[in-house]
């Protein structure tokens, strides 16, 4: 069976950030093609407005997504963070194929998407924690809460805590 991970970044938070890096890795290791959402240039852009980003971005997501032969696969994964995960969760919606969705410390517009079969990881110093766990907690879904963590699932000056959250959240999302 051929699997498939797409990736959806952050803004600033890349492929070569610990996260997404090492699920990468992972789902490498566990034999899934993988394709990368690289839309950093948009959001990265200081010339473009937020809203013309968002619309850059989601123009671009959709164009990408018409060269993926989705429904081939017999199991497909996207893993986004931070603003990604709005993007993962609205192409979702719009694909004819089940997609497990993982979404990495996703902000407060995210919540709509979230449905009981996905998984969330986010810290405690989130600005979007409470929002996210709220949900969470009402509809049941799987979700790691990380005690101290920032929006990077960092724990701010223990770069050893933060490797092992690093560990249980690539734990958590193994494929």
């Amino acid at each position: 069976m051929k699997k498939l991970v797409v990736f959806f970044p952050g803004a600033g938070y890349g492929m070569d950030c610990p996260l997404l890096y090492y699920a990468d890795f992972l789902y490498e290791t566990n034999g899934y093609e993988r394709k990368v959402m690289d839309y950093q240039s948009i959001v990265m852009n200081p010339t473009l407005s937020v809203d013309e980003k968002k619309k850059q971005v989601r123009e671009f997501v959709a164009n990408q997504a018409k060269n993926i032969l989705f429904e081939t696969y017999g199991e497909v994964v996207f893993i986004s963070k931070s603003v990604g995960t709005i993007e993962a969760g609205w192409l979702a919606e719009q694909l004819s194929v089940k997609v497990i969705q993982i979404f990495l410390t996703p902000v407060s517009e995210t919540v709509p998407y979230f449905t009981l079969d996905n998984k969330i990881v986010i810290g405690t110093k989130d600005k979007a924690y409470e929002i996210v766990k709220t949900t969470c907690d009402e509809k049941h879904i799987a979700a790691v809460y990380i005690e101290d963590a920032n929006h990077s699932l960092e724990i701010e000056g223990k770069p050893y805590e933060s490797i092992d959250v690093l560990k249980r959240v690539l734990e958590f999302i193994e494929a």
